[in-house]
């Protein structure tokens, strides 16, 4: 969806470098089993002062992302900044400009905050832009990415690189710290031992999860006993079984320890640990002891959490996406426009009511065809004057009239 308003021609500068996305080779990751060992390695990888690389540790998150768990933070996290109002004004009035804002309630947009979104928990993230007239973002992969020198590795094992430190103002993008690696270096180490616990529950339930079937028999005849053993493997799925006389059948169910409350208790606790640094807390996704607690754990998510995204998409936009735009051409000027998300309190429609039914009260003029399309009220003409008694004001005496039940005694 293109983001160019009427009458105007996005415009790229005059010499454009060529994509740095374009340059990088596709090259296997690897998706073998994770395991700490290699969470540390890639760690260390990550970590050296000479040769920074990430390719480990993003394919270690590549790998372990997948969980479902996981999943539910992360997209519950980014939705609290895709769903909140903003808005284009005006650095010096603080004027909305409707017009200017359209340009970004289009698709591209919020695929860029989504793009953007994903740096505290994957780390430092480069965008580039490969298509302007349609203001198309791509995300240059971060395991080909040094970000402590400023290089991008066309492949992940080569010395040297695209240095993207000048000339690339107009077509980069750049998301958090360069020596940020992002939340997901602290959580690896809890989806690993998350997936070992899962394996070894689903090992231990085909070992364990049907009872043992044995069979006592006085028949001595090798032929018999493969007839027996034939009809015991058929027994788990038919349930029924045509045996020599003198073959007894005895179903021994597991009698050993609990293993639900091993492997769930496990993998609940390691949930517990994952969704904490993400969203602020357990009870927003998870089943709590209490709405009140529920309700702390969301207020976390919306006033802090998701106020600190929505701070770095403000820098973002402001510092560099504004200027970006302005080079291709579209109607922004970085000195004078601001993007701003909309922190006013959001107040039910009967407190809304409430409010503006007092302000009338006391003679505030409030426009007839604004509370019409506010409330949705289909409002015909202007209001009446209503005449309200004076409390000086003596009530009408009652007369009496002739006749009545009175005057059948006069």
């Amino acid at each position: 969806m293109s983001a160019k308003p009427k009458n105007k021609t996005p415009q790229t500068r005059g010499k454009q470098p060529d994509l740095i996305v374009a340059k990088i080779v596709s090259e296997f990751k690897d998706r073998t089993r994770a395991e700490i060992r290699k969470w540390r390695q890639a760690l260390e990888m990550a970590g050296d002062v000479n040769t920074p690389r990430l390719y480990a540790l993003q394919d270690l998150y590549d790998n372990l992302k997948d969980d479902g768990h996981f999943i539910s933070q992360i997209e519950l996290r980014k939705a609290a900044t895709l769903c909140a109002p903003f808005h284009i004004q005006d650095r010096r009035t603080g004027e909305i400009d409707e017009e200017k804002t359209k340009l970004f309630m289009t698709e591209w947009f919020y695929n860029f905050m989504e793009d953007a979104l994903e740096a505290p928990h994957y780390g430092y993230t480069l965008l580039e832009l490969t298509d302007p007239s349609t203001m198309s973002f791509t995300l240059v992969p971060r395991r080909n990415v040094v970000p402590t020198l400023s290089l991008v590795l066309p492949e992940v094992n080569a010395t040297t690189g695209i240095s993207y430190a000048t000339g690339f103002e107009n077509t980069l993008i750049h998301v958090g710290k360069p020596t940020d690696l992002g939340l997901m270096a602290n959580i690896c180490g809890q989806l690993i031992w998350k997936r070992n616990a899962q394996q070894s529950w689903a090992e231990f339930s085909e070992k364990y999860g049907q009872p043992l079937i044995t069979a006592t028999t006085n028949k001595t005849s090798q032929g018999d006993l493969d007839k027996i053993e034939s009809m015991l493997t058929a027994l788990g799925e038919a349930a029924q079984a045509v045996l020599p006389e003198g073959t007894t059948i005895d179903i021994k169910p597991f009698a050993g320890s609990d293993a639900y409350q091993v492997y769930d208790k496990q993998i609940d606790r390691i949930n517990t640990e994952i969704g904490k640094p993400i969203t602020g807390g357990t009870m927003i996704s998870d089943n709590g002891s209490s709405r009140s607690q529920s309700e702390v754990h969301e207020r976390n998510l919306d006033g802090k959490i998701a106020a600190a995204d929505r701070r770095i998409i403000t820098f973002t936009v402001n510092n560099q996406l504004l200027r970006i735009m302005q080079a291709c051409g579209l109607p922004i000027n970085p000195e004078t426009d601001e993007f701003i998300f909309d922190t006013t309190v959001q107040l039910s429609l009967k407190d809304y009511f409430e409010i503006v039914t007092r302000l009338l009260d006391k003679g505030y003029p409030i426009p007839t065809k604004w509370i019409s399309k506010t409330f949705n009220i289909p409002i015909d003409g202007d209001p009446k004057p209503v005449q309200q008694p004076s409390p000086f004001q003596q009530p009408p005496k009652a007369q009496a009239t002739p006749g009545g039940f009175l005057a059948n005694f006069q």
